[in-house]
């Protein structure tokens, strides 16, 4: 039974002292790097904490390590003289993320030991020590979707990063852009959208728990953007209404809506149509109405 002493509980961030230390512990791994430095990185996180909607029991942190060296461009969104433009401007890149990725991976190996290291297919996963969490981390390569190239003055372009796993096809996403709409969202919302985003998250955990949802149906990145989309006059101050408000809201979609409707937190995906996570708007359905049901 969901009491209303849980949504309140609910509503406050997991620690964020040992996500910090990890961070800045990978920071100094990577800054003493000649190597690593070379391709000119940008680090930050990305994920619940860098959103600020990491519950507790949030056990690891997403470092993305991104090369500014070179990057991907994408100029769907351009016109034709937009791309002659800038063809003739850019020339092909000569760095790789490839060489990016064993560069960070020497770089951790030397400041943590290789039994603390290991190769994930999307990231170089680093064990956890007291005080600190595990750390993912992801290399990966500047992209940039350009939406103008001017004859003259600044190209406008949309930050993003491109992932290359070790087996599959390359991920992109804009941690950046997810980041940015999060903030204004919950300034939006008078500060209650990021609270409402841990308290579904710890809804869903309860559910597991209890078995009425599996473990893998609708991660946290996931109920993060469905609550994204709900209208901003649902957030109100009230920990239990603003819950039952957007997941009422949620479960009025059918599938196929929710796939029709639902954006991904940076405003570029459809949540279910192009997002790289893949994500599947059966299960998602049917995990809204347990959660529905369950509180």
């Amino acid at each position: 039974m969901v009491t209303v002493e849980n949504l309140r509980s609910w509503t406050q961030p997991g620690a964020q002292d040992a996500a910090q230390a990890t961070y800045a512990s990978v920071r100094a791994a990577l800054d003493r790097s000649p190597a690593v430095q070379a391709y000119q990185p940008e680090i930050f996180l990305q994920g619940s904490y860098a959103n600020h909607t990491n519950t507790r029991g949030d056990s690891d942190v997403d470092i993305v390590v991104m090369m500014k060296s070179s990057f991907m461009p994408d100029t769907s969104r351009l016109t034709v003289p937009e791309i002659v433009r800038y063809n003739a401007a850019h020339s092909s890149a000569t760095t790789t993320v490839g060489g990016l990725r064993q560069a960070v991976t020497a770089a951790l190996n030397a400041y943590y030991g290789s039994d603390r290291v290991h190769p994930r297919n999307k990231c170089i996963r680093v064990d956890k020590r007291n005080g600190y969490v595990d750390a993912d981390v992801v290399p990966a390569q500047q992209y940039r979707l350009y939406e103008s190239y001017p004859a003259y003055g600044q190209p406008r372009i949309i930050e993003g990063i491109s992932i290359q796993p070790l087996s599959g096809s390359r991920i992109v996403n804009y941690p950046k852009e997810h980041i940015e709409n999060g903030e204004t969202k919950n300034r939006q919302c008078s500060n209650f959208y990021k609270p409402t985003v841990r308290q579904i998250k710890r809804l869903r955990r309860a559910a597991v728990d209890a078995g009425l949802v599996g473990k893998k149906d609708a991660p946290g990145y996931l109920l993060e953007c469905l609550t994204y989309n709900a209208p901003t006059s649902y957030f109100t101050s009230d920990d239990s209404q603003r819950v039952v408000n957007v997941l009422s809201w949620l479960q009025s979609f059918s599938a196929s809506e929710l796939a029709a409707t639902m954006r991904s937190c940076d405003d570029i995906h459809w949540l279910f149509k192009t997002d790289p996570g893949d994500h599947n708007e059966y299960p998602a359905y049917r995990t809204i109405k347990t959660l529905w049901d369950f509180l």
